[in-house]
């Protein structure tokens, strides 16, 4: 999906659109990159691309914007303030357009430490991984959500969202379950997401592997494609937490996140397990 254009224009509301229209004015004004993540992506793929219903509605807007400090990202947030279109909310990293829409923006990049985490100014109380941002922004794909006005910005794929919301998951456990749905929502459509022609031409022999059940190839073929934009610190945190969800000594946390949306222990822990064999190339 990288570097493809997803249209869903017309399928988005005008106040989303007003609101990352004016989002995107800032960010570029500061040359800041940034892309859209969290719920609002899957939906945007999911749901207005592909047909498939979401399983929670989603009111907000997650940003990643990528910055080398602090001061950097002070910028964007005061200058999105001077528009009188925004205000601050109590949450550091938290904006709301017009008394409309919540914006959750994420900084990432050089302003990380060595483990790829940061701590918010002044206090340095909350602490949160990013881990993974600067893999999946790099793989990312162009989506146009509006054509007039002309209205284009870059979201994860969905091999990017599963990384994100895995990685997510794990940083704050236990308090992200809707982390672990989302995962296996994903999960469970990524048979739906336009990977047919793949699975019967250039991956046919992970279908044959998985005797045609195109559900558990479609999930060993999402592993496969996380695995492919996953660099080293990424793989390495995404292998262990995959692992420790999987094997027989588990508490398995992960499937029991998910078990509300998916009712079935044993099904879900057999599509993890796919997921795993699938990024770490195994059968």
């Amino acid at each position: 999906m990288k570097d493809i254009l997803i249209d869903i224009s017309g399928k988005i509301g005008k106040s989303y659109i007003d609101a990352i229209k004016e989002i995107r004015e800032i960010c570029n004004s500061l040359a800041i990159p940034f892309f859209i993540v969290g719920a609002s992506a899957r939906d945007f793929i999911l749901e207005h691309f592909y047909d498939v219903k979401s399983p929670r509605r989603t009111t907000d807007i997650d940003l990643g914007v990528k910055v080398k400090s602090w001061k950097q990202f002070d910028g964007l947030i005061n200058a999105a303030l001077k528009s009188d279109k925004f205000k601050k909310q109590e949450e550091k990293q938290r904006l709301m357009y017009k008394d409309d829409i919540f914006i959750d923006i994420v900084p990432f990049g050089k302003i990380s430490d060595k483990d790829l985490r940061i701590s918010w100014p002044p206090e340095h109380e909350i602490v949160m991984s990013v881990m993974g941002f600067d893999d999946v922004y790099r793989h990312s794909t162009t989506i146009r959500l509006s054509s007039n006005p002309p209205l284009e910005v870059k979201i994860p794929t969905l091999p990017g969202l599963a990384i994100l919301k895995l990685l997510s998951w794990k940083d704050n456990y236990p308090e992200r379950k809707k982390d672990a749905r989302d995962l296996l929502f994903i999960m469970i459509n990524y048979e739906h997401a336009g990977i047919f022609d793949r699975l019967y031409e250039t991956e046919v022999q992970l279908l044959k592997n998985e005797d045609f059940d195109i559900r558990a190839a479609s999930i060993k073929l999402l592993g496969k494609d996380m695995r492919n934009i996953s660099y080293a610190g990424t793989f390495d945190s995404i292998s262990k937490i995959l692992i420790e969800e999987t094997d027989g000594e588990s508490r398995f946390n992960l499937v029991t996140h998910m078990i509300n949306y998916y009712d079935d222990f044993d099904k879900i822990l057999n599509l993890l397990i796919k997921l795993k064999e699938g990024f770490l190339n195994q059968g």
